[in-house]
C-alpha cells in the first residue's frame, strides 16, 4: 500500500518532536543525574543555545540560495550526527562529556527544525495538501507518551534510558525522511532590492518586532520547561511526575493543533501570535501562584492557548508576511528566537535559582511574559509595507 506525502510528513513530525522529547525535554533530568548543577545546566543549554541561534539563518540562507541543499538533505545531514552522539552517550562517563554532548544533540534538533517548518511550505507550492495542524498535533501526542515512558523508564533504569530511547526514534526518523519526495525548489531569484542588498530584518519590520515578542514567549516557557524538574522537586515531586507533567502538556497541545486551520478561517495568524502571548502571560502567572504537584498539573492545560496556538501560528504567520523567495531564511529567524528565548531562559532561569530559588525564578518570569504581550500588540499594529499580503 502506498503512503501519501501527507501521511508521511505527519510520521516525520512525530518522530521529530519525540527527539525532541529526549533531549531538550529531558536535559534538567540528564544533566542532574550526571551531577551537574542548576546553574551549570542553564550554561550548557545557553551555550548550545547561542550556538543554534547564529547556525539557524546561516543554514536556512544556504538553504534558499542553494538547490542541491534542500531541506530533506539538510534533515539528513544534521540528524545521522544526532544518532551517533545517541549512541556515544551512553558509553561515556563524565559530567562535562555528557553535557556536551547532550548540548550537540540539542544544537542539531533546533537546526533541523526550521527545515522540517520549510518542508510543509514547499509542499503546499507543489500542490501536495498536508494538513499542518493535524502533523504539529501528532507531534505533541507523540510527544507526550514518549514523556511518559521516558519519565518512567528513567526511574526505574536510570537516565541513559534517555539517549538510548534516542538511538531508536533517530533511526525511524532517518528512514522516514530518506523516504520523503522531493518537493518544489525554493525559487532562486536576483532582486534589486535582495534581503543581501538590504538586510532581512530591515525588509521586514513588522516581523522583526514579532521576533522580539516571540524570543520574550519563549523565554517565559523555556524557563519553565527547562526547570520544571527543579519546580516539581520544591513540591516533593520526581522524575515520574515529571514525565506525567510533560506528557498533559504536550497532549493538551493536540485538539487545538488538530482544528488549527477552522481556527484560520476564522483568524488571522498575527492575531492568533497575540492570542499566544497572552497564553505565555497567564501560564507564567499561574505558575508564579503554584503551591503543589496537582496544580502544575492543571496549569499544563493553559499549554492549550499558549505553546499550542503559537506552535503553528508561527509557522504560518512566517509564510503570510515573508516573500516566497525568503521563505527558509524567514522560517529560520523564527525558529532562532525560539532558541534564543531557550538561551535567556537557561541562563536566567538557573541564575536566579541558584541565588534565590525557585519562587523568585517564577516571579521574574511573569515580567518577561508580560513583555512578551507588549511586542506583540505592537508588531500586530504595526502595518509594514513590505508585507506582501
Amino acid at each position: 500500500m502506498k503512503i501519501s506525502v501527507d501521511s508521511r510528513y505527519k510520521m516525520m513530525q512525530g518522530l521529530f518532536w519525540m527527539l525532541y522529547c529526549v533531549s531538550p525535554g529531558f536535559v534538567s533530568l540528564y544533566l542532574q543525574g550526571r551531577g551537574l548543577s542548576n546553574a551549570g545546566i542553564g550554561m550548557v543549554t545557553a551555550l548550545f543555545g547561542i550556538l543554534s541561534t547564529l547556525f539557524q539563518p546561516i543554514l536556512g540562507r544556504l538553504s534558499d540560495q542553494n538547490k542541491g541543499w534542500d531541506w530533506r538533505r539538510m534533515i539528513l545531514m544534521l540528524t545521522v550526527p544526532c544518532l551517533l552522539i545517541c549512541v556515544i552517550l551512553p558509553l561515556t562517563p563524565g559530567v562535562w562529556a555528557g553535557s556536551i554532548f547532550m548540548g550537540l544533540v540539542i544544537l542539531l534538533l533546533n537546526l533541523i527544525m526550521p527545515f522540517l517548518n520549510s518542508a510543509h511550505y514547499y509542499y503546499s507550492l507543489a500542490g501536495v495538501n498536508i494538513n499542518f495542524g493535524v502533523a504539529r498535533g501528532i507531534g505533541s501526542g507523540s510527544y507526550a507518551l514518549l514523556a511518559i515512558l521516558i519519565g518512567t523508564l528513567a526511574e526505574k533504569f536510570g537516565i541513559e534510558m534517555v539517549p538510548i530511547t534516542g538511538i531508536v526514534i533517530c533511526l525511524f526518523f532517518i528512514l522516514v525522511v530518506f523516504r520523503m519526495p522531493s518537493t518544489a525548489e525554493p525559487v532562486h531569484r536576483t532582486r534589486e532590492d535582495s534581503v543581501v542588498q538590504k538586510g532581512f530584518l530591515q525588509r521586514y519590520p513588522e516581523f522583526s518586532i514579532m521576533l522580539v515578542a516571540s524570543m520574550l514567549m519563549l523565554t517565559a516557557h523555556n524557563i519553565l520547561n527547562t526547570y520544571l524538574l527543579q519546580i516539581i522537586q520544591s513540591f516533593g515531586g520526581s522524575s515520574s511526575q515529571l514525565g506525567i507533567a510533560l506528557a498533559i502538556q504536550a497532549i493538551v497541545e493536540v485538539p487545538v493543533l488538530f482544528s488549527f486551520s477552522k481556527l484560520l478561517k476564522r483568524f488571522r495568524a498575527r492575531s492568533l501570535m497575540l492570542v499566544a502571548a497572552f497564553g505565555f502571560a497567564l501560564k507564567a502567572l499561574l505558575y508564579a501562584l503554584s503551591v503543589s504537584v496537582l496544580m502544575v498539573y492543571m496549569i499544563q492545560f493553559t499549554q492549550m492557548i499558549s505553546f499550542a496556538i503559537f506552535a503553528s501560528a508561527s509557522v504560518f504567520y512566517t509564510a503570510e508576511v515573508i516573500a516566497e523567495e525568503d521563505q527558509t531564511t524567514g522560517q529560520a529567524f523564527m525558529t532562532s528566537m525560539m532558541t534564543a528565548g531557550s538561551v535567556i531562559g537557561s541562563l536566567i532561569g538557573g541564575w536566579i535559582l541558584e541565588l534565590r530559588g525557585v519562587r523568585a525564578m517564577l516571579s521574574v518570569n511573569v515580567l518577561i511574559a508580560a513583555l512578551g504581550v507588549a511586542f506583540a500588540f505592537v508588531s500586530v499594529r504595526h502595518k509594514s509595507r513590505s508585507t506582501p499580503i
